[in-house]
């Protein structure tokens, strides 16, 4: 009668150790693509199918990364997913993806749910208004974490975001070259840390450029395309326009446009936006926007999942954006990049 194939039964007919070929089938350690191809060559010949779930009850740790944003529709987080992705998944790991609705309420359920399926680490973007204690409950029960985009003030934690106080300088300034006098900062929920953030930048811009600076108008609101038509609404009833907007999205900006364009004002206010998504530059105008680069940040928050979970990433991330802070943070230099929205190239 024939024996069970085992573990041991592959690693002899790969050529490798039983250890090898463990952490092949279990992504850990780095290895050649001929060791990987042997492994995984002995393991068809020979019949033999990997028990995950025994695994599984050994680690009490599956290979599958919990996932969690505010709004999946979004964007900057689609292509931020798209990074994080490609870094886990070339490590052996699958992602399991909730949305929160930027509600802590509903993260507090959805966190709880992953981590009863014994996720091996959590990747989150937290909502508005997360307690600290959220975070601490994850190091007491040593779940891998990391933050994204989003930091607690005052919480110690694995994060990975753009410098986005330096971002809104970036915006401030340029249009601040362009001769303007009155600006407006739109979108983005009142409390969120990174509108602080960009809002600070902006105003250091202004301040700095030593121009007389007569208005800064602060308008927070959702930070969709249907916030920023509300917002571009709420500008038009208001009068006059301020000669720029910074937007704390593409997608608020796109919808400020619209807004603009149907009152008859397409022209003549200068725009820019923040994350530089893959359609900003395919809008009428061109869009101006702060490049945060939402891949690279997901690859950055993915190496630093593997790094807490001792596995090493398949693949070096290949060049990005510059890092200014590194550690338990990465922290990433944004870029402005100048279309025609802003007034560049464009005649006004």
């Amino acid at each position: 009668m024939r024996h069970e194939i085992t573990l041991k039964d592959v690693a002899a007919h790969a050529g490798v150790s039983r250890t090898t070929a463990s952490n092949v089938m279990t992504g850990g350690g780095r290895f050649s693509t001929d060791t990987r191809e042997r492994v995984y060559r002995a393991m068809r010949e020979l019949g033999y199918v990997y028990n995950r779930s025994a695994a599984t009850l050994r680690t009490q740790r599956t290979r599958t990364v919990g996932v969690v944003v505010t709004h999946i529709a979004s964007p900057f987080h689609a292509e931020l997913l798209v990074g994080l992705e490609a870094g886990l998944t070339a490590a052996g790991f699958l992602l399991l993806v909730a949305t929160t609705a930027d509600d802590p309420a509903r993260q507090e359920v959805l966190v709880a749910e992953l981590r009863e399926q014994r996720i091996a680490a959590l990747a989150i973007v937290p909502a508005t208004g997360t307690s600290p204690v959220f975070v601490e409950r994850l190091a007491e029960a040593r779940v891998p974490h990391v933050l994204m985009t989003r930091y607690l003030p005052g919480v110690t934690a694995p994060y990975v975001g753009p410098d986005d106080v330096l971002g809104g300088r970036l915006a401030a300034e340029h249009l601040v070259a362009h001769g303007c006098r009155t600006f407006a900062y739109v979108g983005g929920p009142a409390t969120m840390v990174s509108r602080s953030d960009r809002r600070r930048g902006i105003e250091l811009g202004l301040s700095g450029a030593g121009r007389q600076v007569r208005e800064l108008r602060d308008i927070p609101g959702s930070s969709s395309g249907a916030g920023g038509v509300l917002i571009g609404k709420q500008l038009l009833a208001a009068g006059p326009l301020p000669d720029a907007i910074v937007c704390h999205s593409d997608s608020v900006a796109f919808g400020v446009y619209r807004a603009l364009r149907a009152g008859g004002h397409a022209r003549g206010v200068r725009i820019i936006g923040y994350d530089d998504v893959r359609t900003a530059a395919l809008w009428e105008p061109p869009l101006t926007s702060v490049a945060t680069h939402p891949v690279a940040l997901g690859r950055a928050s993915a190496q630093l999942i593997l790094e807490q979970i001792g596995v090493e990433p398949e693949d070096d991330a290949p060049d990005g954006p510059r890092v200014v802070a590194t550690g338990l943070s990465r922290i990433y230099q944004p870029e402005l990049l100048v279309r025609e929205s802003c007034g560049c190239a464009s005649g006004w």
